[in-house]
């Protein structure tokens, strides 16, 4: 787990503010389900999701090249943290990420790949 680096899920739009929070937009996705949801509850095209500075900086680094251990040594460095604290906020960090499908894992010998638009 230590050696893959994360990678952001090309199919999602995000930017960074004026305030420099990244915001990361979420189309909904058209399933029969969603379609028939959306017949009875107001269901929103996208929905937009704004990270604090340490998820953004987080969500920076997820680029395909960063390893994790090197992730965990940043966060360490510029808030300050013993390596334990670092190690556990970013793994269950990277991990919700994960099951969400905003950040897949890269191991060794895997190059980032880019969707053409």
């Amino acid at each position: 787990m230590m050696n893959s680096r994360p990678a952001r899920n090309d199919l999602l739009k995000w930017e960074k503010t004026e305030t420099g929070e990244a915001q990361i937009k979420v189309v909904r996705q058209e399933t029969w389900k969603t379609r028939l949801l959306s017949k009875v509850f107001y269901i929103p095209e996208t929905r937009t999701i704004t990270l604090d500075e340490v998820g953004t900086e987080v969500w920076q680094m997820c680029d395909g090249h960063t390893s994790v251990e090197k992730m965990i040594d940043r966060l360490r460095q510029r808030y300050k943290l013993d390596r334990k604290e670092a190690e556990v906020s970013l793994l269950s960090y990277l991990k919700t990420l994960g099951q969400k499908r905003f950040v897949g894992f890269l191991v060794d010998g895997e190059k980032p790949k880019r969707r053409k638009k």
